[in-house]
């Protein structure tokens, strides 16, 4: 809603509990604009007057009751709420802002699975040798493939399948199955799109 239109229906609802014209005084039209820049929503604000209205029937001196139904006497309450309003967070930065952005692309498969690795890939890949963001991903990947349909996961298979050679003398069982891993991360991700490609680092 646009500050003009904000305005004119804040003018409107005091308007028809005054009896008076649509005018604000330059004081309550600054604090009607304070409020709009604040976001307050404009029911909090309607919400507000016609609460000063039900007062005003309640009394019958006429000076309170005209104190009731300007915008400085509901300045307080409304104030607070510009007060309450969360700012919005930063975007993240470094390695988790690249990762959280490549999340956001569309029909991501898992993508909370994701979004999850991004926020930790920094402290997974301190620790342990970085072991862990790698294991965190391949679990990231299994569940998007349960969302996709079967052929997808065959699909994997087969590009995975494809770049499968011996283990080497000397290699140990674990860093063999770690390099099946990353081949398998590598190969659908250029099949497939999952991890999207900023998760391979």
């Amino acid at each position: 809603m646009k500050a003009r239109e904000y305005i004119e229906a804040i003018a409107q609802e005091l308007s028809s509990v005054r009896g008076r014209g649509l005018l604000l005084s330059p004081a309550d039209a600054q604090l009607a604009l304070s409020w709009h820049a604040g976001e307050v929503p404009l029911a909090a604000v309607i919400g507000e007057v016609r609460k000063a209205a039900r007062l005003r029937t309640r009394s019958s001196a006429r000076g309170a009751a005209e104190m009731m139904l300007s915008l400085q006497a509901l300045a307080p309450a409304l104030n607070r709420l510009c007060a309450r309003r969360t700012p919005m967070p930063a975007e993240p930065k470094g390695l988790c802002g690249r990762l959280r952005a490549a999340t956001r692309c569309p029909g991501l498969a898992a993508r909370a699975a994701w979004e999850s690795l991004a926020d930790r890939a920094e402290q997974l890949l301190a620790e342990d040798g970085g072991d862990g963001y790698w294991t965190v991903a391949v679990r990231a990947l299994k569940a998007a493939l349960r969302e996709l349909p079967r052929s997808a996961a065959l699909e994997a298979g087969s590009a995975l399948r494809s770049r499968i050679a011996p283990r080497p003398p000397g290699m140990t069982r674990r860093r063999y199955q770690r390099s099946l891993q990353l081949m398998l991360l590598s190969a659908t991700s250029e099949r497939l799109g999952l991890p999207p490609r900023a998760f391979l680092l």
